[in-house]
Parts: structure tokens; C-alpha cells; sequence
């Protein structure tokens, strides 16, 4: 019994210097990184098992359990939540699954949660036209839109006018990203984009995944930012750590003590897996913008849960 728990031991001192060093390079441990916050529980409850039979091995494995848990507790733990002045804007985004989200449903939840700007990722053309169908153009008449086949098309809805044409964004992996300048009534412009990066799936399509984020935009001098959509990415994943360093970004459920509440997979995911749900979306925001409240709603149909941020824009 001995032998097993060393090996415990070593897989879980592994995957820890892999998670803190950024180390993860292709298949599987880009899809196991995912996975963080249950290896870091896990290894805790082995080193307690590990005990028993060998001390040294238990001590390897909770120091090591111990260093994951660091790194992912405070994503639980609410931060000051910053700009208490500023214009209230309420987002949402959300991954509709391409002709299988129930768009009726969706815009209800966004009523209920009086969103002024909704981003989708994976809308075509026909969940646009159902959208609309149900009533979209009462709550949310702007709108910048991008739909494509085969999961590729995005979408953002505003209550408030737009500014100037859409932009749209060719990722690396060809996944097309709609950008919209929304006006902010009392706050002025605000770049609000639905992001997609494509999902790292087992080959090369990992190296196209990193590339998608490294190629996300950067914060900059202009005007507030706000990315929002399926990042295909936690927070233990290396890249969108960057991105957030680098971009000048906030990962708005974090900062409110809730980026350890997952969003995939959901609905027709097999029951198994969704024991083991990860956190992919995200509204990630400008550092100049506060984040009051952050909350996970179903999306019947999609495997994502849509994510909702209030946010506080800085006032022109």
C-alpha cells in the first residue's frame, strides 16, 4: 500500500508544478487543468488516507494539496468590490450551443435580471431569428451581430445605442468574434466584446486554443472595456492567466467570490460529468470598472450556464 500512495504522491506533486509554473502543453494536461479545484480537495483527503501507511508520502501529498488550495481559495473569498459611483450596467453572456439553447428562455432570464447588454457565442443565424421572434427587440434593440455555422457565430444585444459598425474579429482558430462600442448613458463609450477562443480539444487543436487567448484583446488607453463570453478556460489555466495580467483585466466572478462556481457542462452533458464542472465563462473587465454582484444562471438546452455581472462604469 505503500508503493500507491508514493505514486499518489508524485501524480499530485506533478500536476502542482505543472498548475503553478504554467507548464501545461497539449493533451491532457491542458483538459486536466481544468480540474484544479478537485485535485487540490482531493489530494487533501489522500494525504489524510496516505497517513496511515506512510507518513513522508502523506506530507508530500498535502504540501502539494496544500499549494493548489492556495491558489484557488481566493477565488472564493469576495474581494472590496471598488466604485461605488460609476453608471450601473448589468451583463450577461452566455453560450446558446447552436440551435439547441432555448432562446425563449434566455430572454426571460434577461429580463429577470434586467440585463442591459447580452453576449452570445455559438448563435447562428436561426437562434438569432428565434431571439428576435420572442420579443428581443423590446429589451435589447441594438445589437451587433456575427452568426456562423458550426458554433462559430457571435452576438451582443444592448439596450443602450451603439456606436460606429461592428467590428468582428477572426481568431486564429477562425472562430469570429462581434465587438460593439455600447454608449453608457451618464459613462460614455464602453468596448464590449463576445469572446470565443476555441475549445482545446485532444491534437494540435491546444496550440490553436493558446493562441485564440494570447490574441485576445489588450485593455489599453481608450475607452472601458468589458470581455464577455466562453473562454473554454479557468483561471488554472496558464493563458487566460496572462490574459488577465497582461490585458489589464478582472475576472469579475473572482473579484465577488464567485469564480468557483461552474459553468460547463450542463443539460446534455452526461450526469457523471457534471459532477466535476469547471468554470469556463467569464466577464472578464477593464480594471477601471467596479463589479457589485456576479451570479450563474441555466440556460435550458445550452451545456453553459449564462454568467451575470453589475457592474459600475467610470463616469465620463
Amino acid at each position: 500500500m505503500t508503493v500507491v500512495w508514493w505514486v499518489v504522491a508524485v501524480l499530485v506533486a506533478a500536476f502542482t508544478l505543472v498548475r503553478l509554473f504554467g507548464l501545461e502543453r497539449g493533451t491532457p494536461l491542458v483538459q486536466l487543468m481544468a480540474f484544479t479545484p478537485y485535485v487540490a480537495g482531493g489530494a487533501l483527503v489522500a494525504a489524510a488516507a496516505a497517513a496511515f501507511t506512510s507518513i513522508t508520502a502523506a506530507l508530500v501529498t498535502a504540501a502539494a494539496g496544500l499549494a493548489l488550495a492556495a491558489v484557488v481559495i481566493p477565488r472564493a473569498i469576495p474581494k472590496r468590490p471598488g466604485a461605488r459611483g460609476g453608471q450601473r450596467l448589468r451583463v450577461m453572456t452566455a453560450n446558446v450551443l447552436w440551435e439547441r439553447g432555448d432562446m425563449t428562455a434566455l430572454l426571460q432570464l434577461a429580463k429577470t435580471d434586467d440585463v442591459d447588454v447580452l453576449a452570445l457565442q455559438e448563435a447562428n443565424t436561426s437562434d438569432l431569428e428565434t431571439f428576435d421572434r420572442a420579443g428581443a427587440d423590446g429589451l435589447l434593440p441594438f445589437r451587433a451581430l456575427h452568426p456562423a455555422p458550426r458554433g462559430r457565430g457571435t452576438a451582443v444585444f444592448s439596450r443602450h445605442p451603439l456606436d460606429g459598425e461592428p467590428v468582428v474579429r477572426v481568431c486564429p482558430s477562425g472562430i469570429q468574434q462581434v465587438r460593439a462600442t455600447v454608449l453608457v448613458p451618464g459613462a460614455g463609450p464602453l468596448v464590449v466584446e463576445s469572446a470565443h477562443p476555441c475549445a482545446p480539444h485532444p491534437g494540435g487543436k491546444t496550440s490553436c486554443w493558446a493562441r485564440d487567448l494570447a490574441e485576445q484583446p489588450l485593455v489599453g488607453d481608450g475607452p472601458p472595456r468589458v470581455l464577455l463570453g466562453d473562454f473554454n478556460a479557468t483561471l488554472d489555466h496558464a493563458p487566460l492567466r496572462r490574459l488577465l495580467r497582461r490585458g489589464g483585466y478582472r475576472d469579475a466572478a473572482a473579484e465577488r467570490g464567485r469564480g468557483l462556481v461552474p459553468t460547463w457542462p450542463y443539460a446534455v452533458a452526461p450526469g457523471p460529468l457534471r459532477l466535476f464542472a469547471v468554470t469556463l465563462d467569464h466577464v472578464l473587465v477593464d480594471r477601471r470598472i467596479g463589479v457589485r454582484e456576479v451570479a450563474v444562471r441555466p440556460v435550458p438546452g445550452s451545456d453553459h450556464r449564462a454568467v451575470v455581472a453589475e457592474l459600475r462604469i467610470p463616469t465620463a
